[in-house]
């Protein structure tokens, strides 16, 4: 008995990364021709072609993707990414104030829960922020409709931008004896991708709902 061979798929990753930086019914679209595109050059070069031109495929139409809202609606992204950093700015004491208010609630039983208190203040800080950032990527999301991640990755790389020059200030006179601050930056980059793992949340709720409604 003879068992029909699976068509070969194209990279699950490149598809994803196509499918969250255009609009859903873009995506579609989009991801259905690299398929058909996909299944061509497979048939006639060999899979292994097939998948090497898919991934430069999908780089292109993901720059494109990223770069159409800063040429079609250049003032919407930038009031998007506004937004975006008033929200940083907003919410920046909030993790501080919710470990504090833990503290204040615990105070009569401090010196029973020791240890929890120290590990509160120097992980609970960093996590609440991590949440918060998830949170605002998450709003800039909602908000930027179509362009998520566009928005998202503006936000992201104008920090990047910023915290880059001020540890290069910050470190650049920094005395030998004084340790860098790897710490600090590793925070920020925890951060960055919070606030990125925000969008993609609501890119794929808006994927899964549209896919709920359109199915028959």
């Amino acid at each position: 008995m003879r068992y029909a061979t699976p068509s070969p798929q194209p990279p699950f990753l490149a598809a994803w990364l196509v499918s969250l930086f255009g609009s859903s019914l873009q995506a579609e679209s989009l991801l259905g021709d690299l398929a058909e595109e996909f299944s061509d050059v497979a048939s006639k070069s060999g899979v292994a072609s097939a998948r090497r031109w898919y991934l430069r495929q999908s780089l292109k139409t993901i720059a494109h993707l990223a770069g159409s809202p800063f040429r079609t609606a250049p003032w919407s992204l930038a009031g998007v990414v506004l937004l975006g950093f008033l929200l940083r700015w907003f919410s920046a004491a909030f993790p501080e104030r919710v470990v504090i208010a833990i503290l204040r609630a615990q105070r009569p039983y401090s010196n029973l829960h020791y240890d929890f208190y120290v590990w509160l203040v120097t992980w609970g800080i960093p996590i609440v922020r991590v949440v918060e950032m998830t949170l605002t990527g998450c709003i800039i999301a909602a908000i930027a409709r179509g362009k998520e991640m566009a928005a998202t990755i503006t936000v992201v790389g104008i920090s990047v931008v910023i915290v880059g020059w001020n540890f290069f200030l910050v470190t650049r006179n920094l005395p030998p004896q004084i340790p860098l601050p790897w710490g600090s930056l590793l925070g920020s980059l925890a951060n960055w991708v919070a606030t990125l793992l925000g969008a993609v949340i609501i890119r794929e709720i808006r994927s899964l709902s549209l896919r709920l409604h359109s199915t028959p």
